[in-house]
């Protein structure tokens, strides 16, 4: 198997693996937990699972000052985008949030344009195209229950900037060179603590684990949607271009479309059918392209 087609294949089961999201977080939510709580035991259990794998195989921990730098870097990065993510969807449907973060793909192609001078063909960019159309329709926008908050559009797109960034910056970075097992281990310790100290400056408290099921739940959140679909992400950054990891993100909102139909009883109309088909189109558009070249 060539570079491409590995880096291709790890972005997209770090976009399904995190599609499966909501198959564990709902039932967290109306159990009554609050969603920062959430997200501090998703990457406790995360984290808990990657130091358990990095200590069987022996993986180094070690890390410099300088390491220490960069991983904060990272998980300051990480931080606003979910924590723009939740706070947008206080303003607005989670359909319309969910649109509104897709624009990390576009995000991701302008700051590769702008401050790198990539090169963006035409197939890249008739993916992008049909790729923020095709979400648009799955996310449910076209619906009638959609609302013009300001405020909740401008979180959700600092959710979908924050987390270009984050695409962008760690190709970059010397932490790329570390073991993923330790270097993703390490973003989630500082983004969990992180995520604590503001649900304690803004909610005092940290929601206790109400059950069995609750806790089955947040393991099994902190294991599929989070430890491995952040191993998947960084060898496909290591391996393939940003523009590429960015776009296969289309898988996310495909695998949580068969989830809800499936496990939840939602049902097909004519703008998701069609959003399904461009999404299929755009990706079928981008592996076509990656083949000619790493973009």
């Amino acid at each position: 198997m060539n570079t491409n087609l590995k880096g291709l294949s790890a972005a997209a089961i770090s976009s399904i693996t995190f599609g499966t999201i909501a198959l564990f977080s709902l039932p967290v939510l109306k159990s009554g937990m609050d969603s920062l709580s959430l997200i501090v035991y998703r990457f406790f259990f995360g984290g808990i699972a990657l130091l358990l794998l990095a200590l069987f195989q022996r993986v180094s921990l070690r890390v410099s000052l300088k390491d220490i730098g960069q991983l904060l870097l990272l998980s300051c990065i990480y931080s606003v985008s979910a924590l723009s993510l939740i706070e947008g969807y206080n303003y607005m449907p989670t359909g319309v949030a969910t649109t509104l973060v897709f624009s990390y793909p576009v995000w991701t192609a302008l700051l590769m344009a702008v401050f790198f001078r990539e090169r963006l063909g035409i197939k890249t960019i008739a993916s992008i195209g049909l790729a923020i159309v095709g979400v648009v329709l799955l996310s449910g926008i076209t619906g009638s229950d959609l609302q013009n908050s300001h405020i909740g559009v401008a979180w959700e797109l600092l959710s979908g900037l924050t987390y270009a960034i984050y695409l962008v910056v760690f190709p970059r970075l010397e932490v790329k060179k570390m073991p993923s097992l330790a270097l993703t281990f390490y973003i989630f310790l500082f983004t969990m603590l992180l995520i604590l100290g503001f649900s304690f400056i803004t909610k005092g408290e940290l929601a206790p684990i109400a059950n069995k099921s609750v806790a089955l739940n947040l393991v099994l959140v902190g294991l599929i949607p989070t430890a491995i679909s952040n191993i998947a992400l960084i060898v496909a950054l290591k391996k393939v271009s940003s523009t590429l990891t960015a776009i296969l993100g289309v898988f996310k909102p495909i695998t949580a479309l068969i989830i809800g139909l499936l496990v939840f009883g939602e049902t097909l109309n004519q703008y998701t059918t069609l959003g399904l088909i461009l999404t299929l189109v755009s990706v079928s558009l981008l592996i076509m392209g990656a083949g000619k070249s790493k973009n």
